[in-house]
């Protein structure tokens, strides 16, 4: 505290740093193109809190505190709804603008998000073929493989089941929970008997549909913006982990994402719950 005296609201949040962050490149200058930087910098900060609450949150499932790990997944739950509000700031943009500055984006492209992956490996999507777009940057690819090999959130939901007394055995996927997986989430809700349980798991499925609207969302403004056209990254992206692996070409990559899900074990489980 002994410098707090001296201490102000730009020093303290480096505002001369951050508004000298956003250096539009096209030539002539496109005014959209500073909405365009300001709009996905800020996604990162986003996603920087994002994990800082994940990862909290984790911390806490694994010590029994599931209270307090179901509040912070409400605050992430809260920050992916700004997520998708943001995107109709960037729906404001034509697309005869955008087109104006688009080839100066290549090949970059939110495709190589390392954030987002991250966010992706931390609540139990995994795919190591991702990893390969970061193999340049070795400080970002151990960044990424340490993340992958790290308890999710999944892991640690799945923790909390075995040390209430479930018998789980083996993990399934991400895309084929196990039968026992999808009874012990049925029973946290017929028995009324884990109520820490069942609001954490609320708190998980809200995560992961909010996430998933954002994923929709995004994909029809991408196609608003450029239609069928091929994404920046394309290119980089077939370099790496193939052409046939992966199709970045934009919005029909997009569509391929709406169908995963974090959780399927809670989403499955609705079927199998009593009526009445």
């Amino acid at each position: 505290m002994a410098h707090s005296k001296s201490m102000s609201y730009d020093g303290y949040l480096n505002l001369n740093k951050l508004l000298a962050l956003q250096k539009p490149l096209s030539r002539p200058r496109q005014h959209d193109e500073t909405l365009f930087i300001i709009a996905h910098q800020t996604y990162e900060l986003w996603f920087k809190l994002i994990l800082n609450e994940l990862e909290r949150s984790i911390e806490l499932m694994s010590t029994g505190n599931f209270r307090e790990a179901s509040r912070l997944l409400g605050r992430v739950v809260a920050v992916e709804k700004i997520l998708i509000q943001q995107l109709e700031v960037l729906e404001t943009i034509r697309s005869t603008d955008f087109f104006r500055f688009r080839d100066v984006l290549r090949p970059a492209s939110g495709f190589q998000s390392a954030q987002f992956r991250e966010i992706e490996f931390i609540s139990g999507q995994r795919d190591e073929r991702y990893l390969d777009l970061h193999k340049a940057d070795k400080v970002t690819y151990a960044r990424l493989k340490r993340r992958f090999n790290s308890p999710s959130l999944w892991d640690a939901f799945r923790l909390a089941l075995k040390r209430s007394g479930f018998e789980l055995g083996s993990p399934g996927t991400t895309a084929h929970p196990t039968e026992k997986e999808m009874k012990a989430v049925v029973r946290i809700y017929t028995e009324r008997r884990f109520p820490d349980l069942l609001e954490l798991a609320e708190a998980l499925l809200e995560y992961d549909k909010n996430f998933w609207l954002w994923r929709n969302h995004h994909m029809g403004m991408v196609e608003r913006v450029i239609g069928r056209k091929p994404g920046t990254g394309v290119e980089i992206v077939k370099d790496a982990i193939g052409p046939y692996s992966f199709d970045s070409s934009g919005v029909s990559y997009l569509k391929t994402t709406l169908r995963r899900r974090f959780y399927p074990a809670l989403w499955a489980a609705r079927g199998r719950l009593p009526e009445g």
